[in-house]
């Protein structure tokens, strides 16, 4: 599927959401421990997530629609928070995030897309 949404084309939003969670699977994959004793690997969290956000706010209305289980407004508020409110971010929450909300949203997605008749 091809056309602009919102700037980009769909399967350059697409792409950069699939980038982003396997970054996401990474950082997961690295460990809890090492998630919590590194700075570095948080604030890299903290770029993917915001990163899938963006990209996820671009998706076209008629994909939100139809997959409803993804929440698309904690989606959008998590970008506000780890762009803007970083000074408030729960890193145990983020975790979560990337270990279970990043391949929920990854799942669906795949799926519309896979779809014969994308409404």
């Amino acid at each position: 599927m091809t056309g602009p949404w919102k700037g980009r084309a769909f399967d350059e939003v697409v792409a950069d959401i699939e980038q982003a969670a396997d970054a996401a699977a990474d950082l997961i994959r690295r460990g809890k421990d090492a998630w919590d004793s590194d700075l570095l690997l948080r604030l890299a969290g903290e770029a993917v997530i915001g990163r899938i956000a963006d990209a996820a706010n671009r998706l076209p209305d008629n994909l939100k629609a139809a997959i409803p289980e993804v929440p698309w407004d904690d989606v959008r508020d998590i970008r506000i928070l780890v762009d803007h409110i970083y000074h408030r971010i729960n890193y145990d929450a983020l975790w979560q995030t990337l270990e279970k909300d990043i391949p929920h949203l990854r799942n669906r997605l795949r799926e519309w897309i896979k779809r014969p008749n994308q409404d």
